[in-house]
């Protein structure tokens, strides 16, 4: 009787194990079909860094975006490289600011015989949209809405907001969904989560900038989406643009600025012009560079935060004495 008993318990257990590794297997081939249909082959292409955070977060679990301007290029004005006209040419879907920030990609990415489905940023809906500024045009002649986008007056620096980036968010996972409906919950649910954590960061930044109204100057006037929002106080810049330099009446105007109004702050963007020592050593003023491309965050998913929160602790280091 003792064997009896002995080989039940035997066989019983032979027999659990069995049925356990059958649910096991069972669990993981239907885990792994779920996976399988929430995965796509298509082939994305993000022109900038923090635009490829943003889709990186969407397409979680889906598909992973390359990104195309990875060696600091200024999106602006440069040459597009062989290999980045080959990436181009062989994506299924592109997606990029717009011809108002990249003017170069425009007439490769928007050649009418292109079957790639090319997805604008600056496309989304409900977006705050401001017009570049003319020097001292920042209070009253400055409207936050445009009923019309001109490439030729329009801030493109629209990524610079947590509500764009959110409007952003939006309009690409919508457009996604259009073209690659059979993941439409996994898009929804990357897009929830995206959005939450978008916020989660501009409340972050409205902290640590607590309504900071002291003065600042920028070297070149790319910060004001991020400065409307957390209600930074911006004077002037000492050049409009990238591409055209200031003149002696306009640097004295900035140096006359800086010793009236008492201004410590002066924010630039990478590489360092070479005017930047010239000012510090030659009035009381500090400078920092502030990174709007994230030239110096690594290229994932995180990207677009890591801009952002860096430069409110750097805007609040250069703002307070």
């Amino acid at each position: 009787m003792p064997q009896q008993h002995s080989l039940m318990r035997t066989t019983s257990m032979t027999t659990l194990c069995f049925i356990t590794s059958i649910l096991l297997f069972t669990i993981s081939n239907n885990g792994f079909a779920n996976s399988a249909e929430a995965t796509s082959s298509n082939n994305i292409v993000v022109t900038i860094k923090p635009l490829y955070s943003l889709v990186a977060h969407l397409t979680e679990g889906i598909d992973q975006p390359t990104l195309l301007l990875k060696n600091k290029q200024n999106p602006h004005q440069y040459n597009v490289r062989p290999s980045e006209r080959r990436l181009l040419s062989k994506a299924d879907i592109i997606i990029w600011l717009g011809p108002e920030l990249e003017p170069q990609l425009s007439k490769i990415i928007q050649q009418p015989d292109n079957d790639t489905i090319v997805i604008s940023a600056i496309q989304a809906k409900n977006l705050k949209l401001l017009n570049k500024r003319s020097r001292h045009s920042h209070d009253k002649h400055q409207t936050e809405s445009m009923k019309h986008k001109d490439i030729n007056t329009l801030d493109p620096h629209i990524w610079l907001s947590a509500h764009n980036a959110a409007q952003i968010s939006k309009h690409i996972s919508e457009r996604l969904i259009v073209h690659d409906p059979k993941n439409t919950r996994r898009y929804q649910s990357n897009l929830r989560l995206l959005l939450n954590k978008i916020e989660q960061t501009g409340n972050t930044i409205k902290t640590i900038i607590n309504d900071n109204d002291q003065p600042f100057i920028a070297m070149h006037d790319a910060f004001q989406y991020f400065e409307k929002e957390y209600g930074l106080n911006y004077i002037d810049s000492i050049s409009n643009d990238l591409e055209t330099g200031t003149s002696l009446k306009h640097m004295q105007q900035i140096k006359d600025q800086i010793d009236k109004r008492h201004i410590q702050c002066l924010v630039y963007q990478p590489p360092k012009p070479s005017i930047i020592d010239k000012l510090t050593k030659q009035t009381a003023i500090k400078a920092t560079e502030l990174d709007p491309l994230g030239h110096h965050v690594k290229v994932d998913m995180n990207a677009w935060f890591e801009i952002m929160q860096n430069m409110s602790t750097r805007f609040n280091t250069c703002l307070n004495p």
